[in-house]
């Protein structure tokens, strides 16, 4: 039998030669192997591959190269020239390649081809090429495992291929230069081959949208004498219309066809045309490739300004109908008419925002008409907008714009509309920024349901700020419903954060960690997982996770400490100066001995930490919150033996944010350091006294403070009592934060093992804590010997010291050797080294 390149027994003529080198595919003559030869590199089973794909795609070229690179298998070659011309039979062995088998289209005929393909001896196989599936029952092949299909996906240039093609026609490609070739080609290989034979003489397009606009006149030639020529006036005006909107649905194009876009598009399957279909939703959306639909474009324009102006009005009423805002938007500013598009932005414009597509919205207003963009309802978008993902800094100088544009001009919105908005955007910017809070109560409704839903989820947030818990999550509970009957996810998770927000205010670990796995599922559902509000959730888990002496996840982790870079280049933490903070401690614990996770050194992490707190307190904002971090980075530091800086960074706490509760712990904290048991309980005892003075873990970090102290004092009964109390609240909230930071704790839970009833396993959970510090204390130095200990450093001698204090020498050694016997020491040297590690010098 013959190859593909000379004349058979058979009468079959060869295989066509192109006129130019194809480019290798291999890959694709893998595929074309799997198909068509048996196991053994022999044809087997009467196989049939049907490559089916529009005019140019490469079929003839493919199937050619493939046989030529087969020097030892006979390929046979029949080309259908007309409705009713067969090849006269299937070798009895080798593969027959039937090329342009579209064009059979004699019922006779096809019903005899038919039987010729089902009757295709084991020993041969045929390579079916159309530029559609011919008219026969495909799926009897099918059935018996003998078809195989290559289809226009299969057969496109991959980017390194349009690459090599266009390099043979002096065409060189950057990176920025491919990528605009593939996005216009679709890998279309005749496309590829005319684009880079125009750029060879016109490299100067490349860069700019004039090949999108207006493709080349070889492209649009070899289009529409290809694939347009034959199709019915029917069909070029259905495709016409349709290359109005970038993508339509079944629905859409009866819309703008007027009907019988099904009719339209089972015919344009049946002849193979190229359409692009994926799925959004419940919908089928179809695409034209891009280089025809430039052709339809132009063909449009023939229509008319009136017609397509009318095809642009048709698409945006029934885009926006749909809840297809962004490109509604685009056809109305299309169609030119300003009052329909004034109606849409007041309408649709916070919608579009909450979805994320405020980009797209302020883009759009910039282009065409820019004298919207001053209103106050539209600055108030962009403070909105801004919010959604997490410009925080835009959002404030955007808030102050809006606020000073709705003094002194009226807006394209209803009054009520742009002053509520803009009220609860206050509070919202203050909630994500850790400002000041901001008083609001939503009034009566507006009118319009997404300004009152977030409205009041503003009022609830309000609350939350001015520490009215209760009355928050009440209203965060009501504003949940208003979101999800208003469908919004964005207002749903937003929602659900600020809840988990109200459980971290009351210190529920508990609670925190549920409602921020609430709000991340709503974030996965609705694809929100990198947004603004998912990343504080993540913090919000991190910092449940660091109060329960967890490790947190690792996604929350980077969450808390990730940074974003603003407008001006400047780069900010994502969630905020505070979330930040938040992350740090909870890096920095899951880093301690014992524990897993990969962070800076301790040193280092302890130093940022400390520096961000002091960047904290310059700003002073949200005093509260900023004081609530204090005691948490005092601890931190006493933990790296760094109590001088514990106490000079309580100092500047106390003269930026006053004797705040959180503060006075930090205090209380430092003065423990430094074996100042009665300092410490006289400054925290008061506070202890006073229901909701401290937070459930502040609370518990001051009881245990005063355990330790009144241990060292001597008071083993006060100890216990109120060490017994410490652990009833902590098991209650599942605080074991609390028992790690305070030095001498897990001691005093050693000491007191088996008398906390239903508490102990909790507290047996604690004291086998990694992390846990087994650091006694030691007895306080008197007054006295604190005076003494403070000469040392001095280098006098004892009898120097005795004249200083006015005692005889015995008295300073008596001093001493007390002094030694506390601090462990035996030397001069010891003591003064032991005395600085623990603050008291």
């Amino acid at each position: 039998m013959s190859t593909s390149h000379h004349p058979g027994r058979s009468g079959f003529p060869r295989a066509p030669e192109p006129s130019f080198t194809p480019i290798a595919r291999p890959l694709l003559f893998d595929a074309v192997d799997a198909a068509v030869l048996a196991e053994n590199g022999g044809c087997g089973n009467g196989r049939v591959l049907l490559v089916s794909a529009p005019a140019g795609s490469g079929k003839t070229v493919l199937a050619a190269d493939w046989a030529a690179h087969r020097p030892g298998l006979a390929v046979h070659w029949f080309r259908v020239t007309g409705p009713a011309c067969l090849p006269p039979e299937v070798p009895g062995e080798g593969v027959l390649v039937v090329d342009d088998a579209h064009l059979l289209t004699d019922p006779e005929a096809t019903a005899a081809f038919e039987r010729l393909l089902l009757d295709t001896p084991a020993s041969a196989a045929v390579i079916v090429c159309a530029r559609h599936d011919p008219p026969i029952r495909w799926h009897l092949l099918e059935l018996r495992a003998r078809l195989a299909r290559l289809g226009a996906a299969e057969l496109a240039f991959t980017a390194g291929e349009s690459a090599r093609l266009c390099g043979e026609h002096g065409v060189r490609l950057d990176d920025a230069g491919l990528a605009t070739v593939d996005s216009l080609t679709k890998g279309w290989a005749a496309l590829v081959r005319v684009m880079a034979v125009h750029l060879a003489t016109h490299p100067e397009e490349l860069g700019s949208p004039v090949l999108l606009e207006r493709p080349p006149q070889a492209v649009a030639a070899y289009l529409a004498a290809e694939v347009l020529a034959d199709l019915p006036p029917a069909l070029r005006e259905f495709l016409t219309v349709t290359g109005v909107p970038a993508a339509f649905t079944e629905k859409l194009a009866d819309e703008l066809a007027g009907g019988g876009a099904g009719h339209c598009l089972d015919e344009l399957d049946r002849l193979g045309f190229p359409l692009q279909r994926s799925a959004r939703g419940t919908d089928v959306w179809i695409r034209h490739h891009p280089l025809l639909r430039a052709c339809f474009r132009a063909e449009a324009d023939r229509l008319g300004a009136d017609r397509v102006t009318e095809l642009h009005a048709h698409a945006a009423r029934w885009l926006q109908a749909a809840g297809h805002l962004p490109e509604a938007l685009s056809h109305l500013c299309a169609a030119g008419d300003r009052r329909e598009l004034l109606d849409f932005v007041v309408t649709a414009g916070l919608t579009m925002v909450l979805d994320g597509d405020g980009g797209a919205l302020f883009d759009e207003l910039t282009r065409t008409a820019v004298d919207l963009m001053d209103d106050p309802y539209l600055w108030a978008l962009r403070v909105l907008d801004a919010l959604v993902h997490g410009d925080l800094t835009d959002a404030t100088a955007y808030l102050d714009l809006a606020v000073e544009r709705g003094a002194r001009r009226a807006s394209l919105a209803p009054a009520t509309w742009t002053t509520t908005l803009t009220a609860a955007l206050a509070v919202d910017v203050a909630a994500c920024t850790g400002a000041a809070p901001v008083p609001f109560a939503a009034a009566a409704p507006t009118g319009n349901a997404d300004i009152d839903c977030y409205a009041s989820l503003q009022a609830a947030t309000a609350a939350l700020l001015a520490g009215r818990i209760a009355e928050g999550e009440e209203l965060l509970h009501r504003g949940s419903a208003l979101a999800e009957h208003a469908c919004h996810p964005r207002l749903a998770l937003r929602t659900a954060a600020r809840l988990a927000l109200a459980a971290a205010a009351t210190d529920s670990t508990v609670a925190m960690r549920r409602r921020a796995a609430r709000a991340l599922a709503v974030a996965a559902d609705h694809d929100m997982l990198a947004s603004f509000d998912a990343a504080q959730v993540m913090t919000i888990a991190a910092g449940a996770a660091y109060l329960r002496g967890e490790p947190p996840e690792p996604a929350d982790l980077t969450a808390a400490l990730a940074w974003r870079r603003d407008r001006d280049g400047a780069h900010r933490p994502l969630v905020g100066a505070h979330g930040h903070l938040v992350g740090q401690l909870a890096r920095l614990d899951s880093a301690q001995p014992g524990r897993g996770g990969s962070a800076p050194t301790p040193a280092a992490a302890v130093d940022a930490l400390h520096r961000d707190m002091l960047a904290l307190l310059d700003r002073a904002d949200h005093p509260v919150n900023t004081a609530a971090l204090v005691p948490h980075v005092v601890w931190a530091l006493l933990r790296m033996r760094e109590p001088r800086t514990a106490k000079l960074l309580v100092d500047k706490a106390r003269s930026r944010l006053g004797e705040l509760p959180d503060v006075m712990l930090a205090r209380a904290a430092c003065a423990l350091a430094e074996d100042r048991p009665h300092q410490a309980v006289d400054l925290l005892e008061p506070l202890l006294r006073t229901p909701g003075a401290l937070r459930p873990n502040s609370r518990v970090t001051g009881l245990l403070v005063c355990a330790v102290a009144h241990r060292g004092l001597g008071r083993p009964r006060a100890g216990a009592e109120t060490l017994e109390q410490a652990v009833r609240e902590a098991a209650e909230a599942e605080l074991v934060r609390p028992f790690l930071d305070v030095p001498g704790a897990i001691a005093l839970l050693d000491t007191c093992s088996g008398r906390f009833a239903r508490a102990e396993e909790f507290v047996t959970a604690i004291r086998a804590h990694p992390a846990a510090h087994r650091e006694h204390t030691r007895p306080a130095l008197t007054d006295t010997e604190l005076l003494v200990l403070k000469q040392l450093p001095t280098g006098r001698t004892v009898g120097q010291i005795a004249a200083d204090l006015g005692v005889s020498i015995n008295t300073v050694k008596t001093h001493l050797r007390g002094i030694y016997g506390k601090l462990g020491a035996n030397s001069r040297v010891g003591a003064l080294d032991t005395a600085r590690r623990s603050g008291l010098l």
